[in-house]
């Protein structure tokens, strides 16, 4: 697990820099519909930040895990169903790139589920 952690150390903050570059990006790019916007400039910036606690702090309790948990659920399903519609092509994009922002989260949501939670809590 310890080897695990520490990848998950590297791979956290380089998803939260891949996130927030394209989240800058895409808060100035033109086109795009609400909901694409709100995956890109809400939902991904939230599984980063949850990702980045989960992977930073050594005890959360079991509620917060189960959040965090949640949150990278939410961040992995929208993007493979962003993805699947890209590639059917209803929407217009890359479907790798939004099978790339799922990557790191489907590793955390592995990551969540294998944490104990804080005895205090």
């Amino acid at each position: 697990m310890a080897l695990y952690r520490a990848a998950m150390l590297v791979l956290a903050v380089l998803h939260g820099l891949f996130v927030l570059l394209t989240s800058m990006v895409g808060a100035f790019a033109d086109g795009g519909s609400f909901g694409e916007r709100l995956l890109l400039m809400g939902i991904h910036p939230l599984g980063a930040v949850g990702l980045i606690v989960l992977v930073f702090s050594l005890h959360l309790s079991a509620r917060l895990l189960r959040v965090i948990a949640f949150v990278l659920i939410v961040n992995v399903a929208t993007d493979l169903f962003l993805a699947v519609l890209i590639a059917r092509g209803a929407v217009k994009g890359d479907w790798e790139l939004a099978l790339a922002f799922a990557v790191v989260p489907a590793m955390g949501i592995v990551y969540a589920l294998k944490q104990p939670p804080s005895p205090a809590a």
